[in-house]
C-alpha cells in the first residue's frame, strides 16, 4: 500500500476563462494532519475543489487518491472523504430533524429522501453520543444553535467512517466560546484514524492535532512543511503580507501583533 492519501502533481486549474491554481504539488502521507492557510482570495475553495474532484486540472496535471497510481473512478474515491463546510448549514430546511441530518450522510445529500436502516440509525447516534449531541436527535436544525448544527454537520461527515476529512472554515459565523466548544470537539478525532485537511485563514484555529501547514497565495502553493517550521513570525509574514508575531500557549499558536507592512514612498523633490 503507497503511503500517501492525496497527491497533486503540476496541477494548473482555471474556472470560467481565469487561471484559481497555478502549478499545485502537494502530497498528503498517512498519519498526517493538514491545515491549509491563506488570505481570502488565495485559493483555499478551489484547493479544496480540487481534493474533492470538482475542479479538474488541464493537460499534464494530475490528482491521484488514496495510493492508487490510476485514475480510478472518482466515486470510490469520494466515498472515503468526509466534508464539513459552514456553507451546508443552510441548506438544510429549518425543520428537518437532527438524526436525519446526521443519517443524510450515508446517502450524501442535503436532507433525507429515502428511509434509513436501523444499522445506519444507530451508527448515526453513535456518532452523536461520541461529538456529545445525543440530545439533539428530535430537535429542528432551525431551532439549534450554530454551534450544535455545525456538530451535526459533522457528525453526519463521520458516519461513513471516511479515510479522511475536509474542513472548509468550519468556525465560520461561530462566536469564540462556541467556537473554542467545536475545537474542543475536533480534537476528539485525534482518537481516531481519519485524517484531516483544516482550511482557515485564522491562525490561533489550527489545533495541536495538526502536523504540517500549507499556504497558498495568490493560487498557488506558497510554502509548505512541518507545522513548527511553518507558523513562525517570519512564514506568517511573507504569507499575508503584513507583520506578524507569534507565540505558542497550550499546543495552539496565536497572534500577538499584526500591522501592516511599512511601504516606502518616493517623495517628488520641487523644482
Amino acid at each position: 500500500m503507497k503511503n500517501w492519501l492525496i497527491r497533486i502533481r503540476k496541477a494548473d486549474v482555471f474556472l470560467n476563462g481565469k487561471q484559481v491554481l497555478n502549478n499545485i504539488n502537494w502530497t498528503m502521507k498517512r498519519k498526517e494532519n493538514w491545515a491549509v492557510v491563506g488570505v481570502n482570495g488565495a485559493g483555499k475553495t478551489s484547493f479544496m475543489k480540487l481534493i474533492f474532484g470538482e475542479l479538474i486540472p488541464i493537460d499534464g496535471g494530475e490528482v491521484r487518491w488514496f495510493g492508487n497510481e490510476e485514475h480510478g473512478p472518482l466515486i470510490d474515491a469520494r466515498k472515503r472523504i468526509g466534508f464539513v463546510s459552514a456553507d451546508y448549514q443552510e441548506k438544510y430546511a429549518p425543520g428537518t430533524l437532527g438524526l436525519d441530518v446526521v443519517v443524510s450522510g450515508f446517502f450524501s445529500s442535503i436532507g433525507l429522501y429515502r428511509r434509513a436502516h436501523q444499522d445506519q440509525k444507530k451508527i448515526a447516534r453513535d456518532w452523536m453520543d461520541f461529538l456529545g449531541i445525543h440530545n439533539l436527535s428530535d430537535e429542528p436544525i432551525g431551532r439549534i444553535s450554530y454551534g450544535e448544527a455545525r456538530r451535526l454537520l459533522l457528525a453526519r461527515a463521520l458516519v461513513n467512517r471516511p479515510d479522511l476529512l475536509i474542513l472548509d472554515e468550519p468556525c465560520s459565523g461561530l462566536d469564540i466560546p462556541t467556537r473554542e466548544r467545536f475545537l474542543q470537539t475536533l480534537e476528539k478525532l485525534a482518537k481516531t484514524k481519519t485524517q484531516l485537511i483544516h482550511v482557515t485563514h485564522h491562525i490561533d484555529e489550527i489545533l495541536p492535532l495538526t502536523t504540517h501547514v500549507l499556504y497558498l497565495k495568490n493560487g498557488a502553493v506558497f510554502s509548505q512543511g512541518e507545522k513548527g517550521e511553518m507558523l513562525t513570525g517570519p512564514k506568517l509574514s511573507d504569507a499575508f503580507d503584513c507583520h506578524i508575531k507569534l507565540k505558542k500557549n497550550a499546543g495552539r499558536y496565536w497572534i500577538t501583533e499584526s500591522r501592516p507592512n511599512k511601504t516606502r514612498r518616493s517623495i517628488k523633490r520641487p523644482d
